[in-house]
């Protein structure tokens, strides 16, 4: 089997997919994997052992040419086309597109693939997402407060695979384990020598702590455990290193800007742990085993993006703004004064010493802060648990209810979903106090009758559409019965997208909706209504599910609005 993986974006998004392509080897053992990757990040792929045949794209010196219009649209053209010529040397039985740019749209519609899943575009130019796990994902840029799954998963998804790696991968050659010895030799690093990595530095300055409360930060680590510093970032990050000295007492190992990707790979792996922002770097860590302590601020939501694999640590400021919208201009970036140095401290203590996280952590501390560990649920994707027990808000509750509602594949399984809603109920007692059940509880009253609504009003289109299909089939359709069929259909349509709009909590299922109906191609009327029907089966489905887990979790809500300790629904 031929499988094509286009994935054209930066370094931790590529090691992110690592997941995906174990998956698809261990569920297609004879597969080849070609993977066509932005150029600039060609170094990360010689430790991706899942890579049969690699192709490179200068996407950012493509970008270039587009935009300086020193060149006509014949000559962008040729350099598309040679690659596309390059691509298609062999037919793909699945092309899976990871990139969702115009560019790897134009592209992955010029491939020759028995499927395609991603995002492309029909032969008159519109927007077409294909997979409904593609869709998804484009459904958390506008809902990102309500999505429960990383990118990781998915991206296994997308692949319908199941995980098997529980981490990412990335191979670290002897020829860098020897590097990096002699790095960090020349440094006078002993072996018995404890290591901590920081990396100062982000994509965006708004999403980096300030370098003064990483110096205070070192300061702390190295007089509580001995521990030696080691500052990581590119050549562009120079200056950090530098404004660091400056703040900092203990002296560093600065390596920033002097290790290619296999050497960095190769140090972290020696390193103890790994402090950082949202960074590629943080990725390469935990994809060689490093325990990271991830640092969120801003834009970043690290449900998303987080450290991927078990027991890293992400620390966020507990504010009601936090993460912000990616539009947002801040001008006071109060999330960045709240991760104080003494509290990501107590996070480091605990990562340091392994004791249990909520008998460890000075509370006094660690106001207005919220620490999350990741964790593998019984699903077998990632998840993020809350280790500060504060009051539960109605979007949490959301994202918690969605995960299910998402990964179940009928609402007949009576037996799934008691376990599935045990298991959220268990999350709330564990991880949130009381303070807020009763707010919670009113507004899933309130929302309960919107989705009710929902419901109904895709069961009488579904009814509509069943006549519809059969009306078609037939070989004398009778036209008039067909308009009237689609008078009653077309303003519950419109009335369904409407709930989303106006109810946010269901936006990523009146979504999903719309974007099915957008991927519709083909001018064959009866295929097109047959695939509408399944398109109002699944939202009939979800919707459905989705109801009956809100009331279940009502009940337990009701149970312990006054309770001081939770109790788990049996």
């Amino acid at each position: 089997m031929e499988i094509l993986i286009i994935n054209l974006t930066r370094m931790g998004d590529l090691l992110q997919t690592t997941p995906l392509m174990a998956g698809l080897k261990a569920k297609y053992p004879e597969s080849r994997i070609t993977l066509l990757v932005n150029s600039a990040f060609t170094e990360v792929c010689k430790g991706i052992p899942y890579i049969d045949d690699l192709m490179e794209f200068d996407m950012k010196g493509y970008r270039l040419r587009l935009m300086e219009g020193k060149h006509s649209l014949i000559e962008n053209y040729k350099i598309l086309d040679t690659l596309v010529n390059n691509i298609n040397h062999k037919e793909y039985d699945l092309a899976v597109n990871i990139t969702h740019s115009s560019v790897s749209a134009v592209l992955v519609s010029l491939i020759k693939a028995k499927e395609l899943r991603g995002f492309t575009i029909s032969s008159e130019g519109h927007r077409v997402i294909k997979h409904p796990w593609v869709r998804y994902f484009f459904n958390v840029i506008p809902n990102r407060d309500y999505n429960p799954f990383h990118i990781v998963d998915m991206y296994l998804k997308i692949g319908d695979v199941k995980p098997v790696t529980r981490g990412l991968v990335f191979n670290v050659s002897e020829e860098d384990e020897l590097k990096a010895e002699q790095i960090l030799s020349n440094e006078g690093v002993h072996e018995n020598d404890l290591l901590i990595g920081f990396h100062l530095g982000a994509s965006k300055d708004d999403k980096t702590w300030p370098v003064s409360s990483y110096a205070a930060l070192a300061d702390m680590t190295h007089r509580k455990f001995n521990a030696r510093i080691l500052l990581f970032g590119t050549s562009g990050e120079v200056s950090l290193s530098s404004d660091f000295d400056k703040c900092a007492e203990t002296r560093p190992i600065n390596l920033v800007g002097k290790t290619g990707i296999g050497e960095l790979a190769a140090v972290l792996k020696k390193c103890r742990l790994f402090i950082s922002n949202d960074t590629g770097p943080l990725h390469v860590a935990t994809s060689v085993g490093t325990k990271v302590i991830d640092i969120s601020m801003a834009n970043v939501h690290f449900m998303e993006t987080g450290p991927y694999g078990e027991g890293h640590y992400v620390m966020q400021a507990d504010l009601a703004c936090s993460p912000c919208g990616f539009d947002v201009k801040c001008n006071d970036r109060v999330c960045k004064s709240l991760v104080t140095p003494e509290k990501v401290f107590e996070v480091v203590n605990v990562a340091m010493t392994g004791t249990p996280e909520e008998k460890n952590f000075d509370m006094t501390k660690m106001k207005q802060v919220q620490v999350y560990k990741s964790h593998f649920k019984e699903d077998g994707y990632l998840d993020f648990t809350p280790l500060i027990q504060r009051s539960l808000n109605i979007t949490e509750l959301y994202r918690m209810i969605y995960r299910p509602v998402m990964n179940l594949k009928s609402k007949k399984i009576s037996r799934e979903i008691d376990m599935l809603c045990e298991s959220i109920c268990n999350e709330i007692s564990a991880s949130y106090t009381g303070e807020n059940l009763s707010q919670c509880m009113d507004i899933l009253k309130k929302d309960t009758f919107v989705l009710a609504n929902l419901v109904s009003l895709t069961e009488k289109t579904l009814h509509d559409m069943r006549f519809l299909v059969d009306e078609i089939k037939k070989d004398n359709q009778d036209i008039n019965k067909i308009k009237e069929l689609w008078q009653k259909i077309e303003p519950r349509e419109s009335e369904i997208e409407r709930i989303g709009h106006t109810h946010p909590c269901f936006r990523p299922l009146t979504l999903l909706f719309t974007y099915s109906k957008e991927a519709l191609e083909g001018k064959d009327l009866q295929v097109l209504a047959e695939k509408s029907l399944c398109i109002y089966k699944d939202l009939f489905k979800k919707s459905e599910i989705m109801q009956e887990i809100m009331f279940r979790i009502n009940i337990f809500l009701k149970r312990n609005a006054k309770s001081e300790r939770f109790a788990v629904m049996s």
